[in-house]
């Protein structure tokens, strides 16, 4: 996890966000795994680390 994504988890959290979208980017670049993980809902407290460096995927607040 990068200290960006560390900030954004911690941002979410403070605004009690509790479920994450992964989003990845849709090009001929995007590996399988962050392919299969695209539109994936994890909870705030369990998302996947970003499975290779330089890894272009996002999350995104989900709302209950």
């Amino acid at each position: 996890i990068t200290v960006a994504d560390k900030a954004q988890v911690d941002a979410y959290n403070a605004n009690g966000v509790k479920k994450v979208k992964w989003v990845s980017e849709k090009d001929s670049r995007v590996c399988k795994e962050c392919s299969n993980r695209d539109g994936n809902v994890y909870s705030i407290n369990s998302i996947p680390p970003k499975p290779h460096i330089h890894c272009r995927c996002r999350i995104e607040p989900v709302e209950e």
